[in-house]
């Protein structure tokens, strides 16, 4: 019985910490009230994220459904992503790709143009900018507070501007920003 114990708490951990649900608190792991889980439909109200950016899934804040009304159908399902210091979630739509990435060490001050074009730029009630990359992506960061932020980065080609489909990303991301 002790083991069985054991071993159900350690699966509770682990759904615990992969809805990100709680952040470091001491003590036996429970969700909170406001969980997050996967949905296939897309609701015309949102709701702001609870608390900060650390324990928000980044999956959570666009629906594969929100994606497919503004990229199209998507080959897969979207599938969490790391890079660097960016918790994130990767689209994969029939061209090219875009994800939604948390950075909760850095705001928009750290956003460097490399190259692109960078623009000032405001979406709901967020400060952003908007980067125009030299190889046919665009970024739209959302400033969240001066340590963090939620970056849009749509790859799609250098055929066309891929500034106005990331806007429209960022635009059904930021209701959901603290």
């Amino acid at each position: 019985m002790n083991s069985r114990l054991i071993l159900t708490t350690l699966t509770a951990a682990t759904l615990v910490a992969l809805t990100a649900c709680t952040g470091s608190t001491p003590g036996d792991p429970k969700p909170t009230s406001d969980t997050n889980s996967p949905s296939t439909t897309s609701s015309s109200t949102s709701t702001k994220t609870s608390g900060s950016l650390a324990d928000t899934d980044p999956c959570s804040l666009l629906t594969k459904s929100e994606a497919e009304q503004v990229v199209g159908p998507l080959d897969e399902e979207p599938a969490p992503e790391n890079i660097g210091s960016s918790r994130g979630c990767e689209f994969s739509p029939k061209r090219g790709s875009f994800s939604v990435g948390i950075r909760t060490n850095v705001g928009l001050a750290g956003v460097q143009a490399n190259g692109g074009e960078i623009k000032d730029i405001k979406v709901g009630s967020h400060q952003a900018k908007q980067l125009l990359g030299a190889t046919g992506s665009c970024g739209v960061y959302l400033g969240v507070d001066s340590s963090s932020r939620v970056d849009v980065v749509l790859n799609a080609g250098a055929s066309t501007d891929p500034c106005p489909l990331a806007l429209q990303i960022a635009e059904l991301v930021e209701p959901k920003l603290p």
